[in-house]
This record gives structure tokens, C-alpha cells and sequence, in this order.
């Protein structure tokens, strides 16, 4: 055989190998095989347990005593504000002289009031009787609480007007009777003596800034009691 015809077949053969190989390549692997079971351990299963939220522990506040009082006067009703009271003054004899002064206030605060009242006076000397009605108005300030036995100082100012009955000489010589009205700013310190949660007993001393229209002589002293309208 000549060198030509070996050459040929040798192309011959290398191009049958090159295209049967890709072929075997591609053909599928038929062969039953059995699965492999694991021969390890089982693995852990992770449960899905719910995420615990971390709480940061708030510190504690404390709160002032003056807010907690604060607080309580801004719950506590009208009502609960309001008290009554006032004083009197009763006088037998040659010369009578009955005096009513009924009042009614209200507690802005624990410490400081305000209010309003009438007075009436009844005067009787020598046959003759004599009346004076009229109206006030008044501002109370406790200081230094706890002072004795859990009173204290009482700073009071009132204006008070009076309609007075007073007597004069006439035209024909005779005494007749007249009426003139009369303003009279007061003011001075008392004492306030708790009686209980709420109630309480007043002792003023009072200076009449207009003495010389009005019935009263300087100082002017006055005692009386305090209630509140719910206890």
C-alpha cells in the first residue's frame, strides 16, 4: 500500500473517532441507580421561634410635691371651692347694737380667697332706732402656715359700703333722721385657726382708711367662721 492511500486512511479514522465521541457524550445514561440515603446525624430543624422585643426599662420619675398639689386643685370642682361663714355681734342694754356680716368665698388656691358678703347693723339708744345695710368685698392671703397648732398669719383687705342712718338737726331745730352712703378700704392681719380639713376661725385687726364718715372707730376687730360648702 503506497504512503498516499495509509496517509488517507489515518484522516479517515481520526475524523470517525472525532465525530463519534461528541455522540456518546450525549447519549443518556439510562442505567437505574438506587438514591443514596444519608448515613450521618439528621440535621437540626431551626424552628421559627417569634423574636422577643427587648423593653428598656423607663426610669422612674419622680414627681414634685408642687405639681401633685397642682394637680389636685386643678380637679377638685367649684363646688369644693366655695365656703361660707362671716361673723355677728349681738349687744344688749340701754344701747342695742346687732350687727350681721354673712359672707360667702372662694379658695383660688389652698393659701389665697376671695369674696363677698353685706353687713347690717341695728342700732337702738335713746328711743331711736337706727340701720345700716350695704355690701363688701374682701381678698384673704395665708402666710407662715403651720404657725401654732396649724394656723397661720392672715394678710385680709376688703372695701366695704354702707348705706348709714344717722341723725342731724333739722330746720325747725329737731333732730330727724338721715342716710348717706359711705366707702371704707380696710385692711390689717388676723389669725387663722384650722378647724378640721377645711373649716376654720378668722381673728382680724383692721385699719379703717376712712374713720371719720364711717360708724366704725379704729382698729376695727372681727371674728368668724369659716365652712365649706362640701365637706
Amino acid at each position: 500500500m503506497t504512503p498516499l492511500f495509509r496517509i488517507a486512511g489515518l484522516l479517515i479514522v481520526s475524523l470517525l473517532l472525532l465525530i463519534a465521541v461528541p455522540a456518546m457524550a450525549q447519549v443518556p445514561d439510562t442505567t437505574q441507580r438506587k438514591p443514596a440515603l444519608p448515613t450521618g446525624p439528621p440535621a437540626p430543624v431551626e424552628q421559627n421561634k417569634p423574636k422577643q422585643e427587648r423593653t428598656q426599662q423607663q426610669p422612674e420619675v419622680q414627681v414634685k410635691p408642687e405639681i401633685v398639689q397642682a394637680q389636685e386643685e386643678e380637679r377638685t370642682t367649684f363646688v369644693d371651692r366655695l365656703y361660707f361663714g362671716g361673723s355677728f355681734g349681738l349687744q344688749f342694754g340701754t344701747f342695742t347694737n346687732i350687727s350681721l356680716l354673712p359672707i360667702i368665698g372662694y379658695r383660688v388656691t389652698d393659701k389665697f380667697s376671695v369674696g363677698t358678703g353685706v353687713v347690717y347693723h341695728f342700732i337702738r339708744s335713746g328711743g331711736r332706732t337706727l340701720q345700716n345695710y350695704g355690701g363688701r368685698a374682701f381678698a384673704q392671703h395665708e402666710v407662715l402656715p403651720g404657725l401654732i397648732n396649724n394656723g397661720a398669719i392672715l394678710v385680709h383687705s376688703e372695701l366695704e359700703v354702707l348705706n348709714i342712718e344717722d341723725l342731724r338737726i333739722g330746720l325747725n331745730g329737731q333732730l330727724e333722721n338721715f342716710r348717706k352712703t359711705v366707702s371704707m378700704p380696710m385692711a390689717g392681719l388676723g389669725y387663722r385657726q384650722r378647724m378640721g380639713e377645711r373649716a376654720s376661725f378668722d381673728f382680724l385687726v383692721l385699719y379703717n382708711f376712712n374713720d371719720l364718715e364711717s360708724p366704725y372707730s379704729n382698729p376695727v376687730i372681727r371674728a368668724g367662721f369659716n365652712i365649706p360648702f362640701r365637706r
